[in-house]
C-alpha cells in the first residue's frame, strides 16, 4: 500500500483512547479530525453492543420476530447466517461468539457448516485446509502454467472473454473488460478482492473463504499477475474472523511454496454494508469514511491511492482457475453460479446451479415447494419479491439476480414484517453522503410501518431514491415496489 492505512493502525490499538487515536493519525499522516471521523463512523471503533443479540435477517423476520427479539438484549445486522436462522450472538468483554448447538463458539473459530454446500466445481468435496489438499483436487495447475511460462496475460484475458464471465457481486459487468482496462493503466496497479459480503440473504462468499480459500487465492493471483498488479488485497468483512485466519494461513503456504507471484494481504473491512460498494471500499482502505465516490473516474482508472485498480468479487475470481482448467467453451456450456437459498425450504444451503436454472427448480433442489410459497425475495435487500417460478436465474433479465440470494417465504409469513426489516436495514446502513438516500430510507420506514399501499406515494419514494449517489439508495425501494406487485397478482 502506498502509505500506512488508518484502519489497521486503529485495529492494532484497540481499545482506543484519545492518545492512541492521535498516534494512529500521526502514523497514517492524516488530520486528527479525519481520524476521529473514522472512529465515530465504523462500528468496532465507536463501540459494539453487548449481551445477547438477535441477527436481524429476513429469515428471522419471518419466524416471529417480536418473540425472538424478546429473548435478546439487542439486534445485529445480517451476518451470512440465514441458512441457520434464527441465530443469536453473544458480545462480551471477552469477545464475540455465535450461539451454536448449545455452546458459544468464538467468531475466530466459527465457520458455516460444510454440509450446507451442494456443488461439484466451485465447491469442494471436503473442506480444503492445506495446499497439498488443494493440489490433490486438481488445483494450482493455472498458477504452475504461469510459472512455467505457458500462460500469458492476453491468453487469460482471452479465455475470460470467450467464457463470457460476468461479475458475481451483483453488477454483472464483463470481467475481461475491467481486467484489460486496468492492465492498460500506468503502474503501480492494484487488485482488491471484494469479500465484504453484507447483503441480507447471501453467504456464498463467506462459504468459499471458509472452506475453499486456495481456489479464491489462485483466482486472485492469476488476475493480479495478468493486470501487472503491485499487490493484491483481500478486503474481508471483519466479522468473518475464521475466514481471515484461514486466508492468512493459506497465503503463508502459497508464499512458502513460491506460488505467489504477487504479494497478498488481508485487509479487514470497515464493517458496514456500504463498504461493499467498490469506491466506498477504496475510501475505507485509504483511511476515510466509507462513502461512495463520484464516477467517473472509475476504479479501473483511478482506484486505490489514485492508481488503476481491479475490484472483483470473491466468486468471480474463483471461476478463473475453472475456466482455464475446463476451457472457456466447456465452462460456458455449464456456467456455474452459487445461490444462497434460505427460508421456508427443507434444506437451506449454498447450491451450485447452472446459470439460467428456473427459480422453481432451484427451490425444489433445496426441498422447497414453490406452489406452497407466498413469494421469494430474489437478490437480497437490494432485490425483489416474486412468484415467477419460471423465471430463469441469470443476469440481464427483467428481475435483478444480484449476488444470488433466494429467501423463500411460506404461507402465514407476514411479508410486511420482512419488508420492515429491509427498510430498517437500508436506513441504518445509509452513509448519509447524498441527500436522497437518508431522506428516502427514513420515509420508507414510516411508510412500511403504516403499510402504505398508495401507488402514487410509493412512486414519489422511488423517484427520490433513484437520485441517490450509489446503488444502496437507488435499489432501496425495489423490495417495497415488488411486494405491492406480488400482492396485486395474488
Amino acid at each position: 500500500m502506498g502509505k500506512p492505512s488508518l484502519l489497521p493502525l486503529l485495529d492494532e490499538r484497540l481499545p482506543l483512547t484519545e492518545e492512541k487515536v492521535a498516534e494512529a493519525a500521526r502514523l497514517a499522516g492524516v488530520p486528527l479530525a479525519q481520524a476521529w471521523g473514522v472512529v465515530r463512523y465504523y462500528p468496532r471503533y465507536r463501540g459494539l453492543p453487548q449481551g445477547r443479540l438477535l441477527v436481524d435477517d429476513p429469515v428471522a423476520r419471518a419466524r416471529g420476530f417480536a418473540l425472538l427479539r424478546e429473548k435478546a438484549d439487542g439486534t445485529y445486522p445480517p451476518l451470512g447466517l440465514e441458512a441457520l436462522a434464527p441465530s443469536y450472538l453473544r458480545f462480551t468483554p471477552e469477545g464475540r461468539f455465535v450461539e451454536w448447538e448449545g455452546r458459544l463458539v468464538p467468531f475466530a473459530e466459527f465457520r458455516l457448516p460444510f454440509a450446507l454446500g451442494h456443488g461439484e466445481r466451485l465447491l469442494p468435496p471436503e473442506p480444503v485446509e492445506s495446499l497439498a489438499q488443494y493440489r490433490s483436487l486438481g488445483g494450482l495447475k493455472a498458477l504452475e502454467a504461469l510459472q512455467k511460462g505457458h500462460l500469458t496475460p492476453e491468453a487469460l484475458f482471452q479465455a475470460v472473454e470467450e467464457a463470457g464471465l460476468l461479475g458475481r457481486g451483483g453488477a454483472a459487468f464483463p470481467t475481461h473488460i475491467k481486467m484489460r482496462a486496468v492492465a492498460r493503466g500506468e503502474p503501480p496497479r492494484y487488485l482488491v478482492v471484494n469479500a465484504d459480503e453484507s447483503e441480507p440473504g447471501n453467504f456464498k462468499d463467506r462459504f468459499l473463504l471458509e472452506h475453499h480459500p486456495f481456489l479464491v487465492l489462485e483466482g486472485a493471483l492469476l488476475a493480479a499477475w495478468a493486470i501487472g498488479a503491485e499487490r493484491a488485497y483481500l478486503y474481508v468483512r471483519e466479522e468473518f474472523e475464521a475466514a481471515i485466519r484461514g486466508l492468512e494461513k493459506a497465503i503463508g503456504e502459497l508464499e512458502e511454496a513460491g506460488l505467489a507471484p504477487v504479494p497478498l494481504e488481508v485487509f479487514r473491512s470497515g464493517g458496514l454494508y456500504i463498504c461493499g460498494e467498490e469506491t466506498a471500499l477504496l475510501e475505507s482502505m485509504e483511511g476515510r469514511r466509507a462513502e461512495p465516490r463520484l464516477k467517473p473516474p472509475f476504479p479501473v482508472e483511478r482506484g486505490l491511492w489514485g492508481r488503476p485498480t481491479l475490484v472483483q468479487n470473491v466468486e468471480t475470481l474463483a471461476n478463473l482457475p475453472l475456466i482455464l482448467r475446463e476451457g472457456p467453451a466447456a465452462w460456458r456450456a455449464r456456467e456455474p453460479k452459487l445461490f444462497s437459498i434460505s427460508g421456508d425450504v427443507e434444506r437451506p444451503g449454498l447450491y451450485e446451479l447452472p446459470l439460467g436454472t428456473p427459480l422453481g427448480e432451484a427451490l425444489r433442489r433445496a426441498g422447497g415447494e414453490p406452489e406452497a410459497l407466498q413469494a421469494v425475495l430474489l437478490g437480497g435487500a437490494a432485490g425483489v419479491f416474486t412468484r415467477d417460478w419460471a423465471f430463469p436465474l441469470r443476469y440481464r433479465e427483467r428481475l435483478p439476480l444480484g449476488a444470488g440470494a433466494l429467501v423463500a417465504f411460506g404461507e402465514g409469513v407476514d411479508l410486511w414484517e420482512v419488508l420492515l426489516g429491509l427498510a430498517h436495514f437500508f436506513q441504518e446502513e445509509s452513509c448519509g453522503k447524498c441527500f436522497p438516500c437518508p431522506l428516502g430510507t427514513a420515509v420508507q420506514v414510516e411508510m412500511v410501518k403504516r403499510r402504505e399501499r398508495n401507488p402514487s406515494l410509493v412512486a414519489d419514494l422511488a423517484a427520490t431514491l433513484k437520485g441517490s449517489l450509489c446503488g444502496l439508495g437507488q435499489s432501496a425501494f425495489w423490495a417495497y415496489q415488488s411486494l405491492l406487485e406480488v400482492e396485486g397478482a395474488a
